[in-house]
This record gives structure tokens, sequence and C-alpha cells, in this order.
């Protein structure tokens, strides 16, 4: 039997994402998400995982959006205290690995202090998966021994790495998407497929182009059809809190 960690990525965010988020969990088949500790709706979104216990949460390592938890960085923001928006190798050169890997621990430790459960970690644009910041990952997982999501574009010797499916994303978001995947889905015991629901609020809009296409998400997500067609096909939805115990990695 193949298992689906649907993991709802930028809770946190802003108001409309984390009620889209909890909708999606309650209402559909979203098992997991995964948080932003320095986005402006992170209170909130602790809030909510408090009221929703059942909702895996990992952290979503941030360091190409709004701003850092830590105020102490000389090269991973602009003159104006922002992360820069993309993340290219040219400007991945430029930082400095010790302020990111102490940016991405005290994002981590944020969320440990707000007495949330962390069930796993990703990142935002997937920037833990460039090669220029292997030995930065590689202390994180060091230190925390937590499930990562996969996706490395470098080999990496850590048992806990949950392999990746991407595609459910901009052109690709649509009903039929799961249909399409099955083939590519089955081949895993155990995946974890990305997804964005959300509710267009004003901070959204204004912050980024991929805004609509997440109410389209959320609409997938909480269907009647998606939800027989996974039964249908024999897959079973869990979060990263129960691969450990159940199914390996």
């Amino acid at each position: 039997m193949t298992s689906i960690i649907i993991n709802a990525d930028d809770f946190g965010y802003c108001e409309g994402v984390n009620q889209g988020i909890i909708s999606a969990h309650k209402n559909g088949v979203v098992t997991s998400c995964s948080i932003m500790a320095g986005m402006p709706g992170f209170n909130q979104a602790i809030e909510l995982l408090k009221e929703n216990s059942e909702l895996g949460c990992g952290v979503h390592m941030t360091l190409s959006c709004y701003k850092p938890v830590l105020k102490t960085h000389k090269t991973l923001v602009d003159e104006n205290g922002y992360f820069f928006r993309r993340i290219t190798k040219e400007k991945a050169i430029e930082f400095d690995l010790n302020e990111l890997y102490l940016e991405f621990c005290a994002q981590i430790d944020k969320v440990i202090d707000a007495k949330i459960e962390i069930s796993h970690i990703d990142s935002h644009h997937h920037v833990h998966t460039l090669e220029e910041f292997k030995p930065v990952i590689e202390k994180i997982l060091k230190k925390y021994k937590l499930p990562i999501r996969g996706g490395f574009e470098y080999e990496i010797n850590y048992d806990k790495v949950v392999p990746l499916i991407d595609s459910f994303y901009g052109e690709n978001v649509g009903i039929n998407y799961f249909n399409d995947h099955i083939n590519e889905i089955k081949k895993y015991i155990v995946a974890d497929i990305m997804s964005h629901p959300a509710f267009v609020d004003s901070f959204l809009s204004k912050s980024t182009s991929y805004s609509i296409q997440r109410t389209i998400e959320h609409e997938i997500l909480t269907s009647y059809e998606l939800k027989k067609f996974l039964e249908d096909n024999n897959i079973s939805l869990i979060n990263y809190k129960n691969i450990g115990v159940r199914e390996g990695y």
C-alpha cells in the first residue's frame, strides 16, 4: 500500500493561508503542514495548531520570503532587513553559512518554544536542497534529528528522508492531477505531496503572484472526488508523525 502525506506549505504566511490550510485539513485530505516562523500569521497559526492536534506540523525553513527571525544578519538580507526573494546559486555563495545555520535554528527553536511538536523540516522554495547549503543542513539534522523532505540535488547520508512529489503546482493543479500522476505516486511506500491551499486575503494578494491558484488547490483538496479516488486506489493518508512507526522511510 502507498501512503501519502499531503503537506500544506506556508502555514503562518498570513490569515488567509492559515484558514485555507485548516479548512483543507478539516474538510479535505491535508494531513500535514509546515510553518514559517518569521511570517505575520505565525502567532495565529500556533493557536490553530493547538486547536487541531491531528494536523502534523513541520518547520518551513525560510530564506527567501519576508524577514528573518534574527535581526543580526549581514549577508542574508537586503538593506531593508528583508530576505532576498530569489536564491540563485550566485547569491547562495555570498551567504555566511554560520548566519544561515543560526537563522534556521532560530526558526525551529521558535516553534519548539511555542510548545508545538515538530514532525519534520522542509523549506520555502526548497532552499534546503541546494548543494551550497549542504553543510548547514547536515548540522541541522545532527542537532534536531527530525525527518526531512527530500528532493536534494546532493547526496545526503541520513535515514529519515521522505521522497517529495512537487508537481501539484501551477499549471498542473487540476482535478485530474492525482489520476494523471497515479503511477508516480504508487512508486513509493510513502511520499510527501506538496500543496498550497489558501483563501486569498490582502497580504497574500500583494506579496505573491501565486494566490488565486491556492484557492483552486483548496477546492480540489476538499473535494469528494479526490477522497473517493484515493480510497478506490488504496492510498492511505498519513502525516510525518506516523511514518517512523507504521511505514518506515
